[in-house]
């Protein structure tokens, strides 16, 4: 029954183990009145599972032209890294026109990834004084790179 289905001996004679072990896992087979109708309902109902996996997976496959993705821009290419050097090195610069307390508290905050309060706590300071100096190093970092 199963290989009229879907044409294909292995997947036929897979779906058709598949259903014999879940047979065999089966806890109730005593409750089973004719077991060959029960065997044949599971074997109809994996293949149900199967015609859907199938449509699922076909309808994710996309034809591209000649069979080739396109191709994606290279996000490393020279001119981006030239770009990307150049806003890092104007944001280096932009922060060492801040306070050194603010230097810190940025430091501490955007590259240890720690929160205000354990900054609050490590430095001795307020929270409420890390949130501004927070703020303050945010905004200076914006504004130096709106000016590019």
């Amino acid at each position: 029954m199963l290989f009229s289905r879907v044409r294909c001996r292995e997947t036929a004679a897979d779906l058709c183990q598949e259903a014999f072990v879940r047979l065999c896992r089966s806890d109730d087979l005593g409750n089973v009145g004719n077991l060959k109708a029960y065997l044949f309902r599971t074997a109809q109902n994996l293949l149900f599972d199967h015609y859907r996996s199938q449509t699922v997976r076909n309808s994710a496959i996309v034809d591209w032209p000649e069979h080739e993705p396109p191709e994606a821009e290279d996000p490393r290419c020279a001119e981006t890294v030239a770009l990307a050097e150049q806003d890092l090195d104007r944001l280096i610069e932009a922060m060492t026109s801040l306070s050194p307390l603010c230097q810190r508290i940025f430091y501490l905050n955007r590259f240890e990834g720690m929160k205000q309060r354990e900054i609050a706590e490590t430095l001795n300071i307020s929270v409420r004084t890390v949130e501004e100096n927070v703020k303050k190093a945010l905004l200076h970092c914006a504004k130096t790179l709106d000016q590019s």
